[in-house]
């Protein structure tokens, strides 16, 4: 485990197999957006990440990325190793890290 899935608890990607059930980069690309399914969820702060779509040799994912302003969210692609090193130290003293959403079960993106 990294010092941030120290900090989390709890693995960062989940286990191989749920990950090979996620499609590959561009499978879903004649997909509507009210049909794609979101297989995994990220979260810290305002911000959301809904994976798509991912490449399990670069960890490149596609989906709908929330940063705090649902009217700008859009689909795109993001690193999932970029987002695991992510560490905010806040003021208080605690350190805030992109979180996994353990409860997340695949479905439609919550476009807001």
């Amino acid at each position: 485990m990294t010092t941030a899935d120290t900090l989390r608890g709890h693995p960062f990607l989940p286990s191989a197999d749920v990950l090979a059930t996620i499609p590959k980069l561009y499978a879903t690309e004649d997909t509507k957006l009210a049909d794609k399914i979101a297989h995994l969820h990220y979260f810290v702060g305002a911000c959301d990440w809904f994976v798509v779509e991912y490449d399990p040799d670069t960890g490149i994912a596609f989906g709908w990325a929330d940063l705090g302003d649902p009217q700008n969210a859009e689909l795109g692609y993001f690193s999932l190793p970029e987002l695991q090193t992510i560490t905010v130290s806040h003021p208080s003293g605690y350190t805030v890290v992109v979180e996994r959403d353990l409860h997340w079960t695949p479905g439609p993106i919550p476009v807001r």
